[in-house]
């Protein structure tokens, strides 16, 4: 992933809505678009993601939470 930035940090705290798990939250709020393989795809673009969901669609189900604690799409 740190080759692409498809990744990043919007706002350092807010109120919001997550687009993925529709929880309300008081979070830093992250923008992520996927990579298309595939010509003529355009992913979708989430606009207001909460750290739970960013980490686990960015580094998979088992390295999430430990990128989590160091912080790596934070400084983005």
């Amino acid at each position: 992933m740190p080759n692409y930035k498809t990744a990043k940090l919007v706002k350092n705290r807010d109120h919001f809505k997550c687009e993925m798990c529709d929880k309300l939250k008081m979070a830093k709020v992250y923008e992520y678009q996927s990579i298309s393989y595939v010509r003529d795809y355009i992913p979708h673009h989430y606009k207001k993601l909460c750290a739970d969901c960013i980490y686990k669609t960015a580094y998979g189900t088992k390295l999430w939470k430990k990128k989590k604690k160091e912080g790596a799409l934070d400084e983005m």
